[in-house]
């Protein structure tokens, strides 16, 4: 019965639309003897399964897994582990950052909220001309920086 589905398969690849001929599709044999195919490796190791193309309707063997291991590359689990923890290292490091620029702008906001506090005490008693206009500059930066 598995020779069936194996033709079948076989004959399902060669009729694939154009835009399909491109991908890759990886095959190998299973533990009871049937090929499977498929566009994930087996396992999601590309040293485990051969790669197939349509188009020229050729087998390229795996790849050696001496080889593979050599070049540190790994099975696709292992690389998207790695990524993810490397986004992980990246994100903490952000996140560190943007809690140390939250802490010096709630700094300044403190710094700003004296600074109008105090222009606003001299303004009450300076004895100038636009002194109700000074006020209510003072006033705004108090709202602005103290609330």
């Amino acid at each position: 019965m598995h020779i069936t589905r194996t033709v079948y398969t076989a004959a399902l690849l060669c009729l694939l639309p154009a835009q399909f001929a491109a991908a890759q599709i990886y095959t190998w044999k299973g533990k009871n003897g049937s090929t499977s195919y498929s566009d994930v490796p087996h396992n999601l190791k590309i040293s485990n399964a051969s790669t197939i193309n349509v188009r020229t309707r050729t087998v390229t063997p795996p790849p050696a897994a001496q080889t593979a291991e050599s070049a540190g590359e790994g099975s696709l689990a292992d690389q998207q582990k790695q990524l993810n923890d490397a986004v992980s290292r990246e994100n903490k490091k952000i996140e560190e950052q943007n809690k140390k620029i939250e802490e010096q702008n709630r700094l300044q906001k403190e710094d700003n909220c004296k600074t109008a506090r105090l222009n606003r005490q001299f303004a009450e008693t300076a004895r100038v001309a636009n002194r109700d206009e000074f006020i209510k500059r003072y006033d705004a930066d108090i709202g602005k920086f103290c609330n």
